[in-house]
């Protein structure tokens, strides 16, 4: 139900702007057949012509952009997502998706599992990613992981610490891009508190969460149960996020 209205929500607006869009095709129709001299006739053509190919070039692109965002955060497929990101580099004639792509790559170089590469990224682009409180929220978060699967506990602390400090920023300088149980529940796991690990997961809505986030979840929860030797569990939740997950590389660590 909540699914279908979003998706009403969304087909609506994707309506409301495509009428809006064939108004004004309709109204430079006008203009160019009640004007009277050649000359008013080209420009009004001309400028018609112009402003509706960028807007639907931008709607094209934009479309593009949903469809890969999609491909990786719900479906999941990598080699989809990778696809669609090269057709719209291609097509991004003025490089306006040039910064989403820099925070699309550093999802799927972890996605990838290609972790040294992913922080490589992070540290070529931080400069970017400090322009925002949430690209900077994205920025830890992704480091976080990335040291998480390295085993490289020292940086993740050092990361968990930086990630701490944003909490205390107001909520409405910062979007709620991710959970804060889900990055205590990290820091737990790390501090061999599993059961702690786990009661934080468990306040996560999972309601929220897109199948992306919802494999690493179960991951870690899987992870927790093992080491507490809660073995069917675990295995049956690392099923559930393999299933999930898709053509994750976290999966193939299952």
């Amino acid at each position: 139900m909540k699914n279908l209205v979003w998706k009403s929500i969304y087909f609506g607006k994707k309506g409301f702007l495509w009428a809006a869009y064939l108004l004004f095709a309709f109204y430079i129709y006008y203009l160019v057949t009640s004007s009277e001299e050649l000359g008013a006739k080209l420009i009004f053509g001309c400028l018609g012509v112009i402003v509706l190919s960028i807007v639907i070039l931008f709607e094209y692109l934009k479309n593009l952009y949903e469809k890969m965002i999609y491909a990786l955060t719900v479906e999941c497929d990598l080699q989809k997502a990778i696809a669609l990101k090269g057709t719209l580099k291609k097509k991004d004639l003025f490089n306006g998706f040039k910064q989403s792509i820099i925070i699309f790559d550093s999802l799927l170089l972890l996605d990838e599992g290609n972790y040294e590469v992913c922080l490589e990224h992070l540290h070529k682009n931080q400069h970017f990613f400090h322009s925002t409180l949430d690209y900077l929220f994205i920025y830890y978060h992704t480091q976080m992981y990335c040291y998480f699967f390295l085993k490289d506990e020292e940086n993740l602390t050092s990361c968990l610490e930086h990630l701490l400090k944003l909490k205390n920023v107001k909520k409405k300088q910062l979007s709620g891009l991710f959970s804060w149980h889900e990055i205590t529940g990290i820091r737990y796991f790390y501090q061999n508190r599993n059961k702690k690990c786990l009661s934080e997961l468990a306040l996560i809505d999972k309601n929220r969460l897109n199948n992306r986030e919802m494999t690493y979840l179960l991951y870690l929860k899987g992870q927790s149960l093992l080491k507490l030797n809660e073995t069917s569990e675990g295995y049956r939740v690392l099923k559930e996020a393999k299933r999930i997950g898709n053509t994750l590389a976290v999966t193939q660590m299952i």
